[in-house]
């Protein structure tokens, strides 16, 4: 049940919308100009997704790639014995961080493909995006191979990590790579978003990254606040100088974050934080009752699939991806307070009975220190952080495209997954 939460809190929303997307836009096309033409104009978005400046800047980023993947190795390789003098687990703290990095290398791409499809179209951005992740994963397996391929034959050159099996010493790193798999459907989001205007019959140049970069934050926004954002856009226009421009569109940017908070999120928010924390005190006494091995199981999927519904539900109701974003990061922070509240005491109580560390039951903690500090460690924190983000943002896509289709607006679908 916990593994069904997890696919469809984290793993199925935004494929779902993507494909949805697709689709939508290539029955548009086979409707407005043919079967016929559906090649050339496969051939026209290649051209226009890969002409300049994209290619050279996705030289830039599998070189970039190659750089910060040559650091990290090096960074991993030199501390990864050091996890048990500080108290947690190096190579799973590196897994998680990898699976966080596969979430930010596919808000670039998206990113990417919006900045490229407001100039050149949907095609045009979706190839762009997808060409980003292609430079970000050839980057990283450019250094990754050579140094799986000497890990393989010397491996006595290597750090030596008990609890691994071997060959797993450089697992953080192929995570990350399959990591990206998650990331494919952002490109198609973010091309969406970029094109809106395309929909209306014209296109935007985009002058600047900061243009970009105001234009994303204000492009949906609640009803009251749409004027607001549209007068950010036009002031920011008449400016001229790079550093003034660079301070309003932050500026614009963060205040656009801040505003708007959905009716009743704090409400919300109080209601996640007391389902999580019932949950979490239920899970945990089940699990002591019948020797469970900890309750990591309940940490990651069961929030993530009610930050989901909380997400998706307000962002329908508001038609506004930046709604249920906002919802589900408030309801995010309750969620983490709750299971630290109800689970720094439980890992207490767990310790008295014997039964060992509340994360994984699969030892006794010396002293109660030790047993609140498991609760707090790293590893386990961002990867709940990780995988609630996930769910969040695929609930606020998924569900401010539904309600754009309930209230039969003049954006086509993929302009609501924004």
């Amino acid at each position: 049940m916990l593994d069904f939460l997890l696919f469809l809190g984290v793993l199925a929303p935004a494929p779902l919308l993507a494909i949805v997307v697709l689709a939508a836009r290539l029955r548009g096309a086979v409707r407005r100009d043919g079967v016929g033409t559906f090649a050339a104009r496969i051939r026209a978005a290649w051209r226009d997704g890969t002409r300049r400046p994209v290619w050279p800047a996705l030289i830039g980023v599998a070189a970039g790639a190659a750089l910060l993947t040559v650091g990290l190795g090096r960074a991993y390789l030199a501390t990864v014995t050091n996890g048990p003098r500080w108290g947690f687990d190096v190579v799973l703290l590196s897994i998680v961080l990898g699976l966080l990095a596969a979430a930010g290398c596919g808000a670039f791409a998206g990113l990417a493909a919006a900045a490229v499809a407001r100039t050149r179209g949907f095609g045009a951005g979706t190839i762009a995006g997808l060409l980003a992740l292609v430079a970000v994963a050839a980057g990283t397996v450019s250094v990754h191979l050579p140094l799986r391929a000497a890990y393989l034959a010397v491996p006595g050159d290597f750090p030596v990590v008990a609890n691994l099996a071997g060959g797993d010493l450089l697992i953080p790193f192929e995570v990350f790579l399959a990591a990206l798999i998650w990331a494919l459907p952002w490109p198609v989001l973010g091309a969406a978003l970029g094109a809106r205007a395309e929909i209306a019959g014209r296109r935007h140049a985009v002058r600047d990254v900061w243009q970009l970069l105001l234009d994303l934050a204000t492009a949906d926004l609640p009803g009251n606040r749409s004027a607001w954002g549209a007068a950010l856009r036009s002031e920011l226009a008449a400016i001229d100088p790079p550093a003034e421009r660079r301070r309003f569109a932050f500026g614009g940017a963060w205040a656009a974050l801040r505003s708007g908070r959905p009716h009743g999120a704090r409400m919300q928010a109080g209601g996640v934080a007391l389902l999580v924390a019932g949950g979490s005190f239920a899970a945990s006494r089940w699990s002591l009752a019948h020797d469970q091995g900890g309750i990591p199981g309940f940490w990651v999927p069961a929030p993530s699939a009610l930050l989901l519904a909380v997400a998706l539900a307000t962002a329908w109701r508001d038609r506004s991806f930046g709604s249920g974003l906002r919802a589900g990061v408030l309801g995010g922070i309750g969620a983490l307070v709750a299971i630290l509240a109800v689970g720094i005491p439980e890992a207490v109580v767990w310790m008295r009975e014997r039964a060992g560390y509340l994360s994984t039951g699969d030892a006794v903690p010396p002293t109660w220190q030790a047993a609140v500090l498991d609760v707090l460690r790293p590893e386990f924190v961002v990867v709940m952080i990780v995988f609630w983000a996930v769910g969040v943002v695929g609930g606020s896509a998924l569900g401010s495209a539904l309600g754009r289709r309930r209230s039969d607006e003049p954006d086509d679908l993929p302009a609501a997954a924004r």
